[in-house]
């Protein structure tokens, strides 16, 4: 079931249905995004930051899998043209609510010169 509550939260923020997303959450969730240092208190506040992105954007979830100590982590891709994005996502369920997320984004962008394959051994560019 927590894998389906994770599966279905991304599927209602795709779909920008935030009443139906808003119910997946605990009212008092916390979702941290490390990479900016922020922290979002309450099922609301989590809701309000995601209706509030400038549009544009698709979700694409690309996995979605139970860890050993009851989480579930997420990667999708988020393409917001013209860049795109990933997001690493640790999920807490509990009473089949969400109750935490922890988000780690980072923008899919080409690497620098000095990694390529003149210049590193075994070196592959993925596309």
């Amino acid at each position: 079931m927590t894998i389906e509550t994770v599966r279905a939260l991304w599927d209602k923020v795709e779909q920008r249905d935030w009443t139906g997303a808003r119910r997946l959450l605990a009212d008092d969730a916390i979702m941290t995004w490390v990479c900016t240092a922020e922290r979002f208190h309450g099922g609301d506040a989590v809701i309000a930051v995601n209706a509030a992105y400038p549009e544009g954007w698709s979700i694409h979830v690309l996995d979605c899998t139970p860890l050993a100590d009851g989480r579930i982590l997420s990667l999708v891709r988020v393409d917001h043209p013209p860049q795109s994005f990933f997001a690493t996502s640790l999920f807490r369920i509990d009473n089949g609510l969400i109750v935490e997320i922890e988000e780690y984004w980072a923008t899919a962008e080409p690497p620098p010169a000095w990694r390529s394959a003149g210049n590193l051994p075994g070196y592959q560019r993925l596309t």
